[in-house]
């Protein structure tokens, strides 16, 4: 305590001259009008300055909301497309539509882990059995196909990336051409894959659109995969098509857990007379 009082002892002039021009600074400017009218508009500014910065901060974080709200409509506008009827009584709905087409259900996950510098890369997603997610079910992004699922614990689920050199493979066509082939990572580029064995007739050109086709157990047809960059004969016999993938792996957060409705149906049948697929349980990895 008597430290205390050495010290104020010490420093009270110095006390006693912050004291009077504090209130000579009060006094000037209570008492003129302008001054005051100048203090007023300051402080209204500094004020609003302050709301608009902590509005702003609100709206930084209110937009994961709202961009989660927008993935979950884009997901249910996905699921009825070409489907005018709804089946609510199921555990998924299920869309029915003309006769013989494909139904597809998809659900928005996010992707919080993910690799593309190795020959057998995969994703891991926010999503798992408790949220619907099961194995075999296809990865898709707004602008390309991903990969598909193949181990779900009960929050989380583990999938091939479309960049694994020995477990995925799936079937691509170029867009408005009937020729089919095989789909598959070489691993020189994570924007790049190989459409293999599209036969010497047909018509394509650089730059023109591959997708999936309706070979697949997993991928819905007609999705996009990306564009031709280049191509070569081999054996004089098929096309080998280098392909630039529409979707960055290296970018990608968002994507859709993509259920086909009749797999195990389409499956069944198909099986009863040995008629096997690019796909993969093949999509699973590369003859």
């Amino acid at each position: 305590m008597l430290k205390l009082l050495l010290f104020f002892k010490r420093i009270h002039y110095a006390l006693l001259f912050i004291a009077l021009e504090a209130i000579a600074i009060s006094v000037f400017l209570h008492g003129n009008i302008y001054q005051k009218a100048r203090i007023a508009g300051a402080s209204s500014r500094l004020v609003s300055g302050v709301y608009d910065k902590i509005a702003d901060v609100s709206g930084y974080f209110g937009l994961r909301a709202e961009n989660d709200r927008l993935i979950e409509e884009i997901a249910r506008l996905r699921s009825q497309l070409n489907a005018p009827r709804l089946y609510a009584d199921t555990a998924f709905a299920r869309f029915d539509s003309v006769p013989g087409l494909q139904y597809y259900q998809y659900q928005p996950a996010r992707v919080i882990r993910n690799s593309i510098g190795k020959r057998q890369n995969y994703l891991t997603i926010d999503r798992g059995t408790l949220d619907g997610i099961e194995p075999e079910m296809a990865l898709v992004a707004d602008d390309g196909i991903v990969g598909y699922v193949v181990h779900c614990s009960d929050h989380f689920s583990v999938a091939v990336s479309i960049l694994n050199t020995e477990e995925f493979r799936t079937s691509g066509c170029i867009k408005g051409s009937d020729f089919a082939g095989s789909v598959y990572w070489d691993g020189l580029s994570h924007r790049e894959v190989i459409l293999d064995e599209i036969p010497k007739y047909a018509d394509m050109q650089v730059g023109d659109t591959v997708l999936t086709t309706n070979y697949s157990y997993i991928f819905p047809p007609d999705q996009p995969i990306g564009t031709v960059a280049s191509f070569e004969m081999v054996n004089g016999t098929f096309y080998k098509v280098r392909v630039r993938l529409f979707t960055d792996l290296a970018r990608i957060r968002h994507v859709y857990a993509v259920r086909y409705l009749d797999q195990e149906e389409r499956r069944a049948i198909e099986s009863t007379v040995g008629i096997s697929e690019i796909g993969p349980r093949q999509e699973g990895g590369r003859p």
